[in-house]
């Protein structure tokens, strides 16, 4: 009997630290680091957000031989996204978000990309958006579909909210 607890142990420290180990090498830090979205007034947050559909401008950090800021991103609010999932047909997911240009903002731009997330997101399947992995590759799919559509303006895709029924 204590053979075989000693065995579980071993096993049990050995997992955890592969665990550790792919986690690690695998996971590397995010796209978008959140200190080059500065708060300016709140505007990356959501704070200097002027309205539904109005851009709202936020600046990066300042650079160093200048005094102004490195980069300005403009947020742009997007009409909420409704829609039926695929599989099951009854679930239906809504999303508010907000698009974080560089430099300048089209809303007819915008709107494309909410066209384009829209459609995305009437393909995916419920499983998909299981446990906080299933969020992440959400995030991570909607900033790679609108920084295509944009060519890279858009650097960063805000999630206010995501309500799943």
């Amino acid at each position: 009997m204590v053979a075989f607890l000693i065995a579980c142990a071993v096993i049990t420290l050995v997992a955890a630290g592969a665990g550790f180990g792919v986690s690690a090498t695998m996971i590397g830090p995010a796209t978008f680091p959140s200190s080059d979205v500065a708060n300016d007034g709140g505007a990356a947050s959501g704070g200097g957000e002027s309205g539904h559909g109005a851009p709202a401008s936020g600046h990066g950090a300042e650079s160093a031989d200048t005094g102004k800021p490195a980069h300005e991103y403009v947020v742009v609010d997007i009409p909420s996204i409704t829609t039926n999932l695929v599989d099951p047909s009854d679930a239906w997911i809504r999303m508010e978000l907000s698009l974080v240009f560089t430099e300048k903002a089209d809303q007819e731009v915008a709107m494309e990309v909410h066209q384009d997330i829209l459609a995305y997101v009437h393909t995916m399947k419920l499983y998909n958006l299981r446990g906080g992995s299933g969020y992440q590759h959400l995030i991570e799919d909607l900033q790679e579909r609108a920084a295509i559509r944009t060519e890279g303006r858009v650097k960063r895709v805000l999630v206010r909210s995501l309500i799943l029924e």
